[in-house]
């Protein structure tokens, strides 16, 4: 997610399940925003500079560069991950079912949904190329193209030196109003319950020990920028 406003120079930036959505259905009119695709906007703030698909990191960093106060949303890992693995998951079956947690996953017994995890890993592996996008500290050959996702892949690793202010998404109510906005209803909030089962299942999956080390870094990152 990337948001601007020029006049008052800021830069708002974060990835999927630290609450972007809410945030911005909570943007005035005079905010450039968008959720997880190009950040077509930047042509038309600066034609000069963007063209086709516009990378929302590269526009960050240009942005950075001409002295915007940068403030980047981050949510604990481990939460993220849980809830960008259910998102994965319900995205897959949206086409065929209206509300696919309740018609399909909470009608599986808990063995069920774990397999069917451990079977989303397993189609998503490949052998990661040296010049790959990735944070050096995993030391993984394999990867899983589920941890490319714009939901659950690491991240901070990417931002974490840049003189920002990070924002917890609990306390994300708190930001909205010190940019003299009203906060938006919350939308596409889990039910706690599936997320407390997901969870369970995610560490009783063949793959944890391999989740754990992938996120290892990423929690080390976040607990630093608290």
């Amino acid at each position: 997610m990337l948001a601007v406003h020029t006049d008052k120079k800021i830069v708002v930036y974060s990835l999927g399940k630290t609450g972007t959505t809410s945030f911005i259905n909570s943007l005035s009119d005079d905010w450039h925003s968008t959720g997880e695709i190009s950040a077509d906007f930047m042509k038309k703030l600066y034609p000069d500079s963007f063209e086709g698909h516009v990378d929302q990191y590269k526009a960050l960093q240009f942005l950075y560069e001409r002295n915007f106060k940068l403030y980047i949303i981050m949510r604990n890992p481990w939460k993220r991950y849980v809830s960008g693995i259910k998102e994965v998951m319900q995205d897959n079956l949206n086409i065929i079912y209206k509300d696919p947690i309740n018609e399909v996953y909470n009608g599986l017994s808990d063995d069920q949904l774990t397999k069917s995890i451990d079977r989303l890993f397993y189609l998503s592996e490949f052998k990661r190329e040296n010049d790959f996008p990735f944070d050096k500290k995993f030391p993984y050959p394999s990867d899983f193209a589920i941890h490319h996702n714009y939901h659950t892949k690491n991240w901070l690793y990417s931002v974490k030196d840049l003189n920002a202010t990070f924002i917890d998404s609990s306390e994300l109510d708190n930001f909205i109003k010190e940019l003299n906005l009203s906060p938006a209803t919350h939308t596409n909030v889990s039910d706690p319950v599936f997320l407390k089962r997901l969870e369970e299942c995610i560490k009783n999956t063949d793959i944890f020990f391999y989740i754990q080390k992938y996120l290892e870094s990423e929690l080390e990152s976040y607990q630093k920028l608290l």
